[in-house]
């Protein structure tokens, strides 16, 4: 499942982003943060789980606007 929007693998190709250090996440200091810096941050991993929408978003350094929604992640 997307960690940002919730997209399941059954509605979207799943990719992980992977950065080298946690390290990496502080070159965002003194500027606001993007959703993803804030998500790996807090949990303090190296790894997120995003679908590929999710995914190129963040490599075209677009903010990643789309959230959970119902009929993305199958709930009724």
């Amino acid at each position: 499942m997307c960690e940002h929007c919730g997209a399941t693998r059954l509605t979207e190709r799943l990719e992980v982003h992977h950065i080298r250090a946690l390290k990496d996440l502080r070159r965002y200091e003194g500027r606001e943060k993007p959703d993803w810096v804030k998500i790996m941050a807090a949990r303090r991993r190296k790894t997120l789980v995003l679908c590929r929408t999710c995914h190129q978003k963040l490599h075209a350094g677009r903010p990643l606007q789309h959230k959970r929604s119902h009929s993305r992640t199958g709930l009724s």
